[in-house]
């Protein structure tokens, strides 16, 4: 039959008619193109639902690394995934890692896209594929809390201060392991006081033992460390105001009372919320120094200090090895600087009133002990009324152990003449050099500088001899505002090249200050002004900013 077609067909000779050629190419053609358009179609559709997937995906991972997330990762990236309509059917596969003070969230989510176009060349579906990970993390953490307690800050400035400090801590160390974060606490007013455990450890060349705040030089307000091992000196110790071996104790140039110390290296929750519910207000305000202090604890030089407090246990164990070092990357140091005002007054005294030997002299005499009886013609009388008969004929008086009492004499410059403390009364130098000589005379010597204001404010020994040292202390010698912006400056630019971040907060304050503790902070953003109550969500602002999420992938 087929042989039979083909003679019919050669015989008619259609082998050789190319009639309709075109159409098989057109379709051909058309098809190509067609497929091709799908093509693009079908990927478009894939791309789409891939960054659909992928945006949600991460933020279910980002949602699921939240250190204050309490639902388990899985679940979390389960339920945000859930909510994608763009896809019926998809599986998710969960992997964490939470630890404490960290959580590592990865997801990988695939799908499979029902083709509309190249299933016609035999795919009938397209394969998804989203994957994103997250993680947030509190490093290593060592944080020095810098905070204003100048008079300024009396009242309800005090008390908000104290709720955003506590609430901040909280936040530090709420789930996460103790001994990766320590935070010191720096009170500052018009010095910075540091335990005896700090001060004994320091390479101070010690003038008096009645206080342990230091004085730096400028030049090393440009140093973030200061070094154990370096020549330290002793800031002079005494008062604006007050009577002889009574200061007026709001105008001592460097407070020593506990509540005004340093807090190093804490971690316990509970002992830094006392701390800070124990900081008082008084003085005025050097933001230099808090910032040259708080700088000081977080430089590595200050392990030999730190590793002294652990073996004393004053600080936890599991704190060793700080301060880390600048190189560790796993550790984050961090000063948040808190300031009320501008700069003020730092107390120091020209070397006239520091070196050499004051004006003050000490006497030590011996006198009769406290009078007990006397006998009169074999009769005893016992009580202190009887004392003024005694020197009487025949009267025998009786006393107890002789005692030691210390004198001062305060010279006076111009005259020579000297002032009897004791009986509020001049005398001539003539007339004390006979007392230094006297009989009952146990000892005399004239008192150095440094402890001699430590027993007579400024003021009191300007009255009594008209001589300027109180001017001498605040207004010739102090670091004035503008000095004290200088080197402030200063230590904000070693704390930039240290790569310690600086937070600084401008609590109620001016233009003029704003703009100091401004230029300190590590960026613009990291000053935060702030008012009232809202100094607590500037600290939870703070906290939040360190705790920053990253994603990581």
């Amino acid at each position: 039959m087929l042989a039979s077609l083909k003679k019919k067909l050669v015989k008619h000779e259609y082998k050789d008619d190319e009639k309709g050629s075109i159409i098989v190419f057109v379709l051909v053609v058309f098809s190509a193109m067609f497929l091709v358009g799908g093509t693009a179609v079908d990927l478009a559709r894939h791309e789409n639902l891939r960054s659909s997937i992928q945006y949600n995906l991460d933020r279910a991972v980002l949602a699921a690394a939240s250190l204050k997330q309490t639902q388990d990762p899985d679940t979390v990236v389960q339920d945000y995934m859930s909510k994608v309509v763009t896809i019926d059917a998809f599986t998710v596969n969960v992997e964490s890692i939470v630890a404490t003070n960290a959580r590592t969230v990865s997801a990988t989510a695939t799908a499979n896209l029902d083709t509309w176009f190249l299933s016609m060349a035999g795919i009938d579906e397209m394969p998804i594929t989203a994957s994103s990970a997250a993680s947030e993390r509190i490093p290593n953490l060592e944080i020095s809390l810098v905070l204003d307690v100048s008079g300024s800050m009396a009242g309800s400035k005090l008390s908000n201060l104290k709720t955003a400090a506590k609430e901040f801590v909280t936040t530090m160390l709420t789930g996460v392991d103790p001994d990766t974060v320590s935070i010191s606490v720096v009170p500052f007013n018009h010095n910075v006081t540091p335990p005896d455990s700090i001060f004994s450890r320091l390479n101070v060349a010690v003038t008096h033992t009645l206080s342990n705040c230091l004085d730096f030089s400028d030049a090393s307000f440009s140093e973030v460390a200061v070094d154990p091992l370096d020549n330290l000196g002793q800031g002079v110790f005494t008062a604006l105001y007050g009577g002889f071996q009574d200061f007026n104790e709001s105008y001592e140039t460097c407070m020593g009372d506990a509540k005004y110390e340093i807090m190093p290296y804490e971690s316990n929750e509970a002992d830094l919320h006392s701390k800070i519910d124990g900081l008082t207000t008084s003085g005025w305000t050097a933001a230099h120094l808090g910032m040259k202090w708080g700088l000081a604890l977080l430089d590595p030089s200050f392990r030999t200090i730190a590793d002294g407090l652990i073996a004393d246990g004053d600080i936890s164990p599991g704190l060793s090895g700080i301060p880390a070092d600048y190189t560790d990357n796993e550790t984050l140091k961090v000063v948040i600087l808190m300031g009320d005002g501008a700069n003020t007054y730092e107390f120091r005294f020209k070397d006239e009133y520091r070196t050499g030997f004051s004006d003050l002299w000490e006497v030590v005499e011996e006198e009769p002990g406290d009078f007990t009886h006397l006998t009169y013609y074999g009769k005893t009388y016992t009580g202190s009324g009887y004392e003024k008969y005694c020197g009487q004929y025949g009267i025998t008086c009786y006393y107890g152990d002789p005692v030691e009492v210390t004198n001062f004499y305060l010279r006076k410059p111009s005259t020579g003449s000297l002032f009897d403390i004791s009986d509020n009364s001049w005398i001539s130098s003539t007339v004390f050099n006979l007392i230094k000589v006297a009989l009952g005379t146990v000892s005399y010597r004239q008192l150095p500088w440094d402890e001699a204001w430590g027993k007579m404010p400024a003021d009191y020994y300007d009255d009594v001899t008209n001589q300027n040292a109180f001017n001498d202390l605040v207004n010739v010698s102090s670091r004035n505002m503008s000095e004290a912006d200088t080197v402030m400056s200063s230590a904000c630019t070693a704390a930039e090249n240290a790569g310690i971040v600086v937070y600084t907060i401008g609590y109620e304050t001016n233009n003029t200050t704003s703009g100091k503790l401004k230029d300190c902070a590590s960026t613009e953003s990291h000053f935060y002004p702030a008012a009232g109550t809202d100094i607590t969500t500037v600290f939870a602002s703070i906290a939040a900013s360190i705790q920053k999420l990253k994603l990581t992938q």
